[in-house]
C-alpha cells in the first residue's frame, strides 16, 4: 500500500477524517492513522462520537 504524502496532507487539510480518508485509499483508518504519524501529520478533526465523552 503506498500512500502519498502530498495526497494525505491535502486531506488532512481538508478536514477528512482518518475514515473518510482510509475509504479513498482503499486501506484501513489505522494505516492511515499510522502513516500520518510517519510523516509528521496530524489529523485536527475529532470523530462524531468524541464530543459526548465526558
Amino acid at each position: 500500500m503506498k500512500i502519498d504524502k502530498d495526497k494525505l496532507k491535502e486531506k488532512i487539510q481538508q478536514g477528512k477524517s482518518s475514515h473518510d480518508v482510509a475509504m479513498t485509499f482503499g486501506c484501513h483508518p489505522s494505516t492511515v492513522r499510522r502513516k500520518a504519524k510517519e510523516f509528521g501529520l496530524v489529523f485536527k478533526t475529532k470523530s462524531y462520537w468524541r464530543k459526548y465523552e465526558s
